[in-house]
């Protein structure tokens, strides 16, 4: 080595100085890259052919849809922008039961067909939509599903409940009432809720329907049923004394069952409502929009004449010491008070007065007859 110095005073090497230097580098270098492979692996851009120790997800211990990260993550995806989703698509997805006339059946023709499924496809289409997708599944299971991305909204006979989690309801599509259902020879015996205290009552397991019973009927024997059929039988059977039941379902139900009546409508005031995935304020304006348009046509009316319609020939009799109409073909309420009461505005007082003998204002039928003011 040669000590003589060059300007600066640096060290000049020999030839065997600078290969001892170079592998020292080279080992050094060595080691840094044993010490932090995993690193180095891990900055491997995507696109690389690399392959990687990291289990796929198939391989992966399974975990329920509803604990799962990628399923949470991809349902709340699907839950942003749903109204645009069925704009940019063309279609929305409706959950619905399978088999619940008059909401939602397959009809002669193995059509699908019903209130909800006509009406489903009136507020698809203010919104843009091309067509309606009925996904179908229990009644219990729907909202989770809305939840989950499954489906965009729900139509199927939903009174809005604060209860149902990550689900905001629309306005009200249809108005109706719990109805009181008695066996023919017992129409003069059971003829209001005030005559069935200590009685045998009939209901669907449904804990709206339980708690008015408790709140109306004092010392009411109630019986629950679920499934396809029971209560109506209960009735037929004078198993039961009274069913108490929603209108829209005995309207249809009713028919299979002619030895029983309806004894009084609209023994609490509810509504049906669409169920929308939380947070999309967007999609429950457009289809509050859409329901309240569509509820102001005549369309609307004949919709539910056509899949809601029952008659009870109880209140085809005369009402003893009361001002009474007997309705025509084609008479409306409105049609009525410009007639009778010399102004269609004054129709809410009929209604009024006949509220309890028919289950909606759009439902007047020939031969009913009405108490007038």
């Amino acid at each position: 080595m040669d000590s003589q110095g060059s300007g600066g005073g640096g060290v000049r090497l020999t030839g065997p100085g600078r290969m001892l230097l170079i592998l020292v580098g080279l080992a050094v270098l060595g080691y840094a890259g044993w010490t932090y492979r995993d690193q180095i692996m891990n900055r491997v851009p995507s696109g690389s052919s690399t392959r990687t120790s990291s289990p796929s997800p198939s391989s992966s211990s399974p975990t329920s849809p509803a604990t799962a990260p990628s399923s949470a993550g991809s349902s709340a995806a699907a839950r942003t922008g749903v109204l645009g989703r069925i704009r940019q698509t063309g279609v929305m997805r409706v959950g619905m039961e399978p088999d619940a006339p008059p909401l939602h059946f397959l009809n002669d023709r193995k059509q699908e067909d019903g209130f909800d499924f006509r009406l489903a496809g009136k507020i698809a289409e203010s919104l843009g939509a091309q067509r309606i997708q009925v996904v179908e599944a229990d009644y219990e299971e729907l909202p989770a599903k809305l939840v989950n991305g499954d489906i965009d909204v729900i139509m199927a006979g939903y009174v809005p409940d604060p209860n149902v989690k990550g689900v905001v309801w629309s306005n009200g599509y249809l108005d109706f009432g719990l109805c009181m259902v008695v066996h023919e020879s017992n129409a003069a015996i059971f003829r209001s809720p005030s005559d069935l205290a200590g009685k045998r009552i009939a209901i669907y397991d449904d804990p709206a329907a339980e708690r008015w019973v408790k709140e109306n009927i004092p010392n009411a024997k109630i019986s629950k049923f679920s499934g396809d059929d029971g209560w109506f039988e209960a009735v037929e059977k004078t198993d039961a004394d009274a069913l108490i039941y929603d209108y829209p379902f005995v309207a249809e139900e009713i028919k299979a069952h002619p030895r029983t009546m309806i004894a009084k409508y609209n023994l609490n005031q509810s509504k049906y409502a669409v169920g929308v995935p939380e947070g999309n304020f967007d999609l429950v304006y457009e289809v509050n929009s859409a329901i309240d348009k569509f509820k102001a046509t005549p369309q609307y009316a004949a919709l539910m004449k056509e899949y809601l319609s029952s008659t009870s020939e109880a209140f085809t009799k005369p009402v003893a010491g009361k001002k009474t109409y007997t309705v025509k073909v084609g008479d409306t309420l409105t049609k009525i008070a410009a007639a009778q009461l010399g102004d269609m505005n004054r129709w809410r007082e009929i209604w009024d007065l006949n509220k309890e003998r028919v289950a909606n204002e759009n439902l007047i039928y020939p031969r009913l007859v009405l108490i007038m003011p």
